[in-house]
């Protein structure tokens, strides 16, 4: 696969959008699945050796990142938190098993931040910035691959799966679309992209598409313009 190959795990996206695109009302907790999107999400987290969100994700939804709805292990649990900002009251830390992972970006993560973390039962690791100042995808990645992951599972929200698509690093996709439009303002599923011709897109190719209840499910590789 091409995560192995350059040195990094595969990344593999699920996430659940409206027919217009978006993934959540502004701040809110917005559940577009239906039971049995849940179920295949479940299924890929078992599938996974992590699965991974942001910090933003973590204070609206206070996910578990569990697998509860299939057979199957749970993955490491990790969060981008470039300053660390995550509740210590959040059910994705302390948990036994699989573990937590929360990682930080040089320059933002507070030495109390870490502290804090620890003592929740979390393991915290720093890594590289990018250019917006925010964890790097590719250092996380990098990360993640020294510690034995060789596949990892992305769900979100809007501005980490903006930031793997925009480092082209997202290998394949599985997104559920549901009937409903939310519009604006609610959260596009990702934002800039900087692609400014059709032909630069991201697309999916080898595409499946199945229902999943009321919804479609849409699975592939994706494919990078140039």
């Amino acid at each position: 696969m091409k995560g192995v190959l350059s040195g990094r795990p595969q990344v593999n996206v699920h996430v659940a959008q409206s027919l217009d695109g978006r993934i959540a009302f502004e701040g809110e907790t917005t559940v577009l699945s239906t039971p049995e999107g849940r179920e295949c999400a479940h299924r890929a987290r078992a599938a996974s050796d992590a699965v991974l969100v942001g910090a933003r994700t973590v204070r609206i939804d206070d996910p578990r990142l569990t697998v509860r709805l299939a057979p199957g292990p749970d993955p490491l649990r990790v969060v981008l938190a470039s300053t660390l900002d995550v509740p210590v009251t959040a059910r994705v830390l302390g948990r036994r098993g699989s573990g937590c992972l929360v990682i930080g970006a040089v320059g933002k993560a507070s030495d109390e931040g870490r502290a804090a973390l620890e003592v929740a039962g979390a393991e915290v690791e720093v890594v590289a910035a990018g250019e917006d100042g925010l964890v790097a995808p590719a250092a996380a990645l990098a990360a993640l691959h020294r510690r034995g992951v060789r596949r990892v599972l992305v769900e979100g929200g809007a501005r980490v799966l903006t930031s793997f698509f925009r480092a082209e690093l997202v290998d394949r996709a599985t997104i559920e679309i549901a009937t409903s439009l939310l519009g604006a303002p609610a959260t596009p599923v990702v934002g800039q992209l900087g692609v400014g011709a059709l032909g630069r897109a991201p697309s999916l190719v080898d595409v499946t598409v199945e229902r999943v209840g009321t919804h479609v499910l849409v699975s592939g590789t994706v494919r990078y313009g140039r």
